[in-house]
């Protein structure tokens, strides 16, 4: 009976001891490393012809309008004249339904333009996860950009010829205001006909200098659900053949308040900054934040809150976990309904656990490839300063895959790092020692208890 005793208590001190020695997670920079060859940039290009009411003006109320903003303006004594042609931009923007009215005749012009998302590789052979709105040409956000696309010439005009109202150009705020106005018009009474819709897939390669460059491949929808407030999600399937980078997919019913979790993507407005070089387009940008809630759908599904900052080109692009898994997919924020812009910290994502049902419909097994499992391992190696084993393991990944994203960046940083002598690798019997530290140290010491247990009980057994 003793010695039972002892074996448990000896049994809980180990597991205990494991327990207390796992490992934590990765850093911002070490999940940006490992994940950004598998994060794409999605386009979902549409063709076709649309159709909507031509706009009646209320000429009328527009004056009541004027005169009003005047008087408002000179009874508080702040009257000029940029203030008020800014005060009455703003005032139609914000009630453009009061002021353009639907009439009996109907424009039509013809539709070519891109929406941008962002997606992420879950199997070798390169299926891809992303958002259902980003590929849906029927999702409310992508008909605004449709009828600015197809309507682009009448909007102008219309700002041509309010400025010449005004007697100057409108600055940047409110040519957006009169542009977002009028094209959440034109949404409203846009019919779609006979749309056409072709997916590729961004994805960043090296290039022959070395730097990060843009390959795009078709894509082929393989399943998708509903943009929200439904399950949006999106399968697409990579035309070809090639071993692509990957991305682990992980288990958000882990996560809880609090929990760090690091986004991935292609932000329209830092992905295609008038400032950035084209060859840097290809590169995912990183942000970081925490889980602030889990929230209920009005489907009755969870959703994840969380306070990293995604705008416009980040949906469909991986959330991770402090591992580097994907817990979810970037999907919507919330916007200031009086102003009309986004507020930033109130986003939420779509959980790994919805993603995996359409996997599952679509009959995807998510694996990852052999490449990025080497990539990985090297990278592992480079952060624990064993750069010869780290070089090894980079050159195994340039062999078999001569544009992989950042190997010669890391080829180079590794090669300089050993010519600088800070290589600490091991080798032989200290390599084992300190690889299986933990167990050697749990196992020594249950030996050696066992070993005085043995003597306890043979001098017990001498003394009777």
């Amino acid at each position: 009976m003793q010695m039972k005793k002892f074996v448990l208590i000896l049994f809980v001190f180990c597991c205990a001891t494991a327990k207390g020695q796992q490992k934590s997670g990765m850093s911002p920079r070490q999940i940006a490393e490992r994940n950004k060859p598998g994060t794409v940039m999605i386009l979902a290009t549409f063709k076709g012809n649309v159709s909507a009411a031509k706009p009646y003006i209320d000429e009328s109320s527009l004056t009541v309008l004027a005169q009003n903003i005047k008087q408002q303006l000179e009874a508080d004594g702040t009257y000029t004249t940029d203030l008020f042609w800014t005060s009455y931009i703003k005032s139609f923007a914000a009630n453009v339904d009061k002021y353009m009215t639907r009439s009996n005749e109907t424009m039509s012009e013809e539709l070519n333009t891109t929406m941008l998302g962002s997606g992420f590789v879950i199997t070798p052979d390169g299926y891809v996860v992303t958002n259902a709105h980003v590929i849906d040409a029927d999702e409310e956000s992508t008909k605004q950009s449709f009828a600015q696309q197809a309507f682009s010439k009448i909007i102008n005009e219309d700002v041509a010829s309010l400025e010449q109202s005004m007697g100057r150009k409108m600055n940047e705020e409110e040519s957006k205001a009169i542009v977002d106005a009028e094209s959440w018009y034109f949404s409203q009474t846009l019919t779609v006909d006979d749309i056409q819709a072709d997916y590729n897939v961004v994805i960043g390669v090296t290039g022959k200098k070395g730097e990060i460059v843009a390959m795009t491949i078709p894509a082929k929808l393989v399943t998708r659900g509903n943009p929200i407030p439904g399950k949006d999600v999106a399968i697409l399937k990579l035309q070809e053949k090639h071993i692509y980078p990957t991305i682990r997919i992980g288990d958000d019913t882990q996560m809880s308040t609090g929990d760090p979790v690091y986004v991935l993507g292609y932000p329209g407005v830092a992905t295609f900054h008038p400032l950035i070089s084209e060859e840097s387009m290809a590169e995912a940008t990183l942000t970081t934040g925490l889980v602030s809630a889990r929230k209920k759908m009005k489907g009755g599904w969870d959703v994840l809150q969380i306070d990293a900052a995604i705008t416009h080109g980040n949906s469909g692009g991986p959330v991770m976990n402090d591992k580097g898994e994907v817990i979810g997919l970037a999907t919507f924020g919330s916007a200031d309904e009086q102003r009309g812009q986004e507020v930033q910290g109130m986003n939420f994502i779509v959980p790994a656990t919805i993603v995996k049902e359409f996997l599952k419909k679509g009959s995807v097994k998510p694996q990852m490839s052999d490449i990025s499992l080497l990539y990985e391992e090297a990278m592992n190696l480079f952060d624990k300063s064993r750069f010869k084993k780290a070089l090894e393991k980079l050159k195994e990944v340039k062999s078999q895959n001569p544009a992989f994203p950042f190997v010669d960046k890391f080829l180079e940083d590794t090669q300089t790092n050993i010519d600088k002598g800070l290589d600490k690798g091991e080798n032989g019997f200290m390599d084992f020692v300190n690889k299986n530290k933990l167990a050697l140290m749990i196992g020594g010491g249950a030996l050696v208890l066992i070993l005085l247990l043995v003597v306890v009980l043979k001098r017990k057994k001498k003394t009777a």
